[in-house]
């Protein structure tokens, strides 16, 4: 796999989890009227900044040539591609935007919504370049439940893993937190639900499916054994355990940041077996 793939892999886990993440704080400012929580949500949405600019960075990266970016927004309407550029380029831009209207809640409030919309137009975009593909592997469902999850899944870790970063600021944040560690927990446990069925679907599949099952099966099956390792024991079980601290009304920073790292870990293996593993038909 060549550097331009591994940018490839950082843009989508990163620009997903950036999604995620931001949509969840938009949920949770939207039910909330305590300033002091808003003022922390506001406080996530400036992290995310950095990360969505690495994120972008990396796809200029995998194009090689990054002035294409902006010659292909001429095919909006018949490039998925061109849509996944200009809905995750519009969400960067309003995330920025909305940070720089903290002192106006309700044109920000507008501008966090837009937002959000367009980082999810932005992932269905990214899942549909690969659902019209010539790789089985990348076709149905499949592709779009890997991406949602990596959206819900590790952006609620991160989500929760910077909440937790700033220390206890608000009445109800140990109730957000519990909120993230379940919409994690939630995902992972119908993403393990899902694998098995597309995995089943692989090997009943044409050739290149099977080829891509016989990959996961055989030569990948050790990185895919660590990518759910990483995920259950090194995440969900450390989110589990930081639910019971967070009922006792504690915020257990360092479990939260360790379920973050792990995710993190096994998103980006998981993507790495994603692209590693596909097979085109006709090939193989």
């Amino acid at each position: 796999m060549d550097l331009r793939e591994w940018a490839l892999i950082l843009f989508t886990v990163l620009m997903q989890a950036c999604v995620g993440s931001f949509l969840l704080t938009v949920w949770f400012d939207q039910r909330t009227n305590d300033s002091a929580a808003r003022k922390a949500y506001q406080s996530l949405n400036l992290f995310l900044i950095p990360v969505a600019v690495v994120a972008l960075a990396a796809s200029l990266g995998h194009l090689g040539r990054p002035l294409q970016a902006l010659s292909s927004l001429s095919n909006l309407g018949s490039s998925w591609l061109s849509r996944e550029i200009f809905f995750t380029g519009a969400f960067s831009v309003l995330l920025v935007l909305a940070a720089l209207l903290k002192g106006n809640p309700g044109a920000r409030r507008i501008v966090a919504w837009l937002a959000a919309l367009a980082g999810v137009a932005g992932v269905v975009s990214m899942a549909m370049i690969y659902n019209q593909t010539m790789k089985p592997a990348w076709q149905g469902f499949g592709t779009f439940v890997a991406f949602a999850a990596t959206t819900l899944f590790l952006g609620a870790a991160l989500a929760a893993a910077m909440l937790a970063g700033l220390g206890r600021t608000y009445q109800d944040q140990t109730r957000d937190l519990k909120d993230l560690a379940w919409v994690a927990v939630g995902v992972a446990l119908l993403e393990v639900v899902a694998v098995p069925l597309q995995m089943a679907g692989l090997a009943g599949g044409d050739s290149a499916a099977q080829a891509t099952a016989g990959l996961l099966a055989g030569p990948y099956a050790s990185l895919l054994v660590l990518r759910w390792v990483l995920a259950i024991l090194g995440g969900v079980l450390a989110l589990v355990l930081a639910l019971r601290r967070l009922s006792l009304q504690q915020i257990p920073s360092g479990l939260l940041y360790t379920a973050g790292v792990a995710i993190l870990a096994g998103e980006l293996l998981g993507r790495y077996l994603f692209y590693a593993t596909a097979v085109s038909i006709g090939i193989g």
